[in-house]
């Protein structure tokens, strides 16, 4: 059976292809050129739009300390990672709270075995800090150990701005030293971590805003129209103060652009709330081209509508012009 090409590949054939003297590829460029001219517009939108989608001052999940997630999980062992992220705002933040002083534990034992000096403390070649392994442990909440496993000291890890708590906790245990937050270290009872119990506070209600975050929430952080749109309407303003359109093909431009960068930026927000990440970019530039190509049919269905409505009222015109005729 013989197949014979459609008209229309051929066209594309002898327009596009490389049957003349210029290279391989170029008759596709050039067309890509006249397409990018034509379009110019409709990607520049488009492109602000999607890229603007990822402008966010909020952080998220993925940003929250993993040491803070490990304390919340200790603290709370009966809450998952999935009952976790469902909790409202009371309940997580009661489950974060009651998870502050343990992360002050990581976070000291973290520090001290980078290298890092805690306060007076710093490890030497060798050593390493140990947490207790329960939260019921008595006396000491961390252990410095060498290289063979014997035990260098013991110490009290305190995230608290109560003097009273250090009094208690050294009338208890006065043979092992307590290493707690700046706010109590002045008392001259215990070592200074460096890390204040404010910070520490405000740390972890970051992480409870982060953590807190509904759908709407996290689509409102990405959803960012202003800055793409008051880019369009200086730069449609600039040409009507140049005279280079009128007030009408003004109105029209800003209502055509608007309609184009709101819609690629909500898919872009949407996609980027439902954990899409970086794929918020190329969703939101699929969604404003099929926008636009969709725009683009309705008009030139609605201007072939309109044309063709004309044309049969000319057509009933003419023959009633000529039924005149006949019958006088």
């Amino acid at each position: 059976m013989t197949y014979m090409p459609s008209r229309r590949l051929v066209g594309f054939a002898s327009k596009y292809g490389d049957a003349d003297s210029r290279p391989a590829g170029e008759a596709f460029h050039h067309a890509f050129a006249r397409y990018f001219k034509a379009n110019r517009e409709s990607l520049l939108d488009i492109t602000i739009a999607a890229a603007s989608t990822q402008l966010s001052l909020a952080d998220g999940p993925e940003d929250v300390d993993p040491l803070l997630l490990r304390a919340i999980a200790d603290t709370n062992p009966s809450l998952g990672d999935d009952r976790l992220f469902s909790l409202d705002g009371e309940a997580l933040q009661g489950a974060v709270n009651t998870a502050k002083g343990k992360y002050f534990e990581y976070l000291v034992a973290d520090k001290l075995n980078r290298g890092e000096q805690v306060g007076p403390l710093l490890l030497e070649p060798g050593q390493q800090a140990v947490l207790a392994e329960t939260m019921t442990q008595p006396g000491w909440d961390l252990r410095i150990v060498d290289e063979h496993g014997a035990v260098v000291e013991y110490l009290q890890l305190k995230a608290t701005d109560s003097v009273g708590y250090i009094h208690s906790a050294l009338e208890r245990y006065p043979d092992i030293q307590i290493l707690a937050t700046s706010d109590v270290a002045s008392s001259g009872l215990a070592f200074d971590s460096g890390i204040s119990d404010q910070d520490l506070r405000a740390h972890v209600g970051s992480g409870i805003d982060a953590l807190d975050t509904s759908l709407s929430e996290s689509f409102l952080d990405h959803f960012h129209p202003l800055l793409p749109l008051a880019a369009m309407a200086l730069y449609e303003g600039h040409r009507l103060w140049l005279g280079r359109q009128s007030i009408d093909s003004f109105k029209l431009a800003l209502a055509r652009r608007s309609q184009r960068i709101v819609v690629t930026q909500t898919i872009g927000a949407a996609v980027y709330a439902l954990d899409g990440g970086l794929l918020s970019v190329p969703a939101a530039i699929a969604g404003g081209l099929v926008f636009d190509r969709t725009i683009n049919q309705a008009s030139m269905a609605t201007a072939f509508e309109s044309h063709r409505r004309k044309l049969l009222a000319l057509r009933l015109l003419q023959q009633e012009r000529v039924l005149g005729r006949a019958l006088s």
